[in-house]
């Protein structure tokens, strides 16, 4: 599914009506009836309760006012609260306000703090409030008394249904643009547009149905598009069937580099989660003091001890095996766990130096880079980067809320400057590439928030690309995977009680389900 920005959905309009010939007042007329069919869910079809919409000046007013007329003509107990000056209204807008004016539907008016006393009273009497204030298209700051009229509405805490996206949130970021509506429900028209999808922005929109409008498919199809959605769908084109002539080597061989002493959970963690995602062979390289730890927990693994030396030539000959384990492997890793110290700086260099095969790097590698960015252009083949803010801040120069107010530009221009594919995790994770493609995932929860979790993601992406998947589509699907395993995990557990390898053991079953699905397909 395409995700749009402003001026992309706006762009999508303007062809649905200037080329397909379908007047702007039945795209509102179509999106008014859908958001009118989740109010009467909503209610459930209680015509004693109330409800008050809220209505801008603009064109998310007039689906407001369309939304108005169709309860109203349901016998629903409706008023109507126009936020601003009324002559501001016109177009499509301007006429279903003169229809609800002309079949008498009761309107008031929020211009100033004079009104705010029957506001408050009639909030407090509703059960349900439609957000119809400000659409996708609000660029700057809430101030005065819609910001007020905020404030009140997130203090009464009804049930909100959003129309198209919650009132404050930038559509083309997901920024809070000073104060913004906290909705039950956001009924997003057509599309969902990056504000619906991206931190912190998320947060805001309660449950998102995406609902059709009446927009052609041939003009979706042909329309540009900010971003894409990573779904179950998109996975079947990129996790294989399996032969039955096969044998471990069909299934990749890898090398890990993960492990210190205090963090040899991190090095177990992503081992178990490469094997449980169809890996044929790991290698694990860890420091020699571990040796024995870890070749009693991971009894699939391949280990590779190497001596710890501060003496860089010294340290150089001890990882002659990992050297000549990366010759062999389909796909290096590394990171988890490993420590920020001198010898993790001469793994990573070296690595990045001398290995011809892709490179993934998390946690402890990262680090390594901030000031040896150059690195990365002279990788031999391709790299993937599994940042959290905290990392992409390092790796930037950027603050966190720097980073988190413009996620998909700040990780497009990194993917593009270095040439990596980029995993920049969190609430919707994105995925950019060096050609400047964005993708979104939407699995996962805060139960995901533990310990561990990112040294999953790491070995997840590890067994893909092992397996010879295509490294950008990897990384689509190990962080659907990862979040699909997380919201069983929760299921299962709940999120408070949940740690990483609880979503270990939900990978089989999600891939295999996901196979088994594209088998019944052929």
């Amino acid at each position: 599914m395409k995700i749009l920005d402003n001026q992309q959905m706006k762009l999508l309009d303007k062809i649905t009506v200037n080329d397909y010939k379908i007047p702007g007042l039945i795209l509102m007329e179509n999106a008014g009836i859908n958001t009118t069919n989740e109010v009467m869910k909503a209610l459930k079809n209680d015509y004693r309760k109330k409800v008050i919409i809220l209505c801008g000046t603009g064109n998310n007013g007039g689906d407001g006012f369309a939304v108005s007329r169709h309860l109203y003509n349901r016998d629903v107990q409706i008023k109507v609260y126009i936020i601003g000056e009324e002559n501001h209204i016109s177009g499509d807008a301007r006429v279903n306000l003169e229809a609800i004016k002309a079949m008498k539907v009761p309107i008031g008016h929020m211009k100033s703090e004079d009104d705010m006393i029957d506001f408050n009273l009639d909030l407090l009497k509703s059960d349900i409030i439609v957000d119809a204030i400000f659409g996708t298209g609000l660029n700057s700051p809430i101030r005065g008394i819609a910001n007020q009229v905020i404030n009140v509405v997130n203090n009464v805490k009804r049930k909100v249904i959003s129309v198209d996206i919650p009132s404050g949130i930038s559509g083309d970021t997901g920024e809070i643009l000073g104060n913004a509506i906290k909705a039950t429900i956001t009924v997003a028209y057509q599309l969902p547009k990056i504000g619906n999808l991206t931190s912190p922005a998320i947060e805001y929109n309660g449950k998102l149905l995406i609902r059709p409008i009446g927009i052609p498919h041939e003009a979706i199809q042909s329309s540009q598009y900010e971003a894409k959605l990573v779904t179950e769908k998109t996975l079947k084109d990129i996790i294989p069937i399996r032969s039955l002539d096969s044998h471990k080597g069909s299934y990749g061989r890898a090398l890990l580099v993960a492990g210190s002493k205090g963090m040899t959970g991190a090095a177990i963690l992503a081992s178990m989660a490469a094997l449980r995602s169809g890996l044929g062979v790991l290698h694990l390289a860890i420091p020699e003091e571990l040796n024995d730890i870890l070749e009693t927990q991971l009894t699939e693994v391949m280990t590779v001890p190497y001596l710890r030396k501060e003496d860089k030539n010294e340290f150089l000959n001890e990882i002659t095996g990992i050297l000549n384990s990366l010759k062999i492997s389909k796909v290096a890793a590394m990171g988890p766990g490993l420590g920020r110290t001198k010898e993790t700086e001469i793994l990573v260099e070296t690595i990045l130096k001398e290995t011809k095969a892709p490179i993934i790097l998390d946690a402890d590698a990262l680090n390594v880079l901030p000031n040896k960015l150059k690195l990365l252009k002279k990788v031999k083949n391709r790299c993937i980067l599994t940042p959290h803010p905290g990392e992409m801040a390092r790796l930037t120069g950027l603050s966190i809320s720097e980073i988190n107010e413009n996620r998909i530009k700040v990780a497009k221009d990194f993917s593009r400057k270095y040439g990596v594919i980029l995993i920049l995790k969190g609430a919707s994770t994105i995925i950019t590439d060096e050609e400047g493609n964005v993708f979104l995932n939407t699995t996962g929860n805060p139960g995901m928030a533990t310990a561990g979790s990112g040294d999953v993601l790491t070995g997840i992406i590890t067994a893909f690309v092992g397996q010879g998947i295509e490294l950008i589509d990897a990384a689509k699907a190990g962080v659907y995977i990862h979040g699909r395993a997380g919201d069983e995990a929760a299921r299962h557990t709940g999120e408070y009680g949940m740690i990483a390898s609880d979503m270990i053991k939900e990978l089989p079953a999600i891939i295999s389900e996901i196979v088994d699905k594209k088998k019944e397909m052929l």
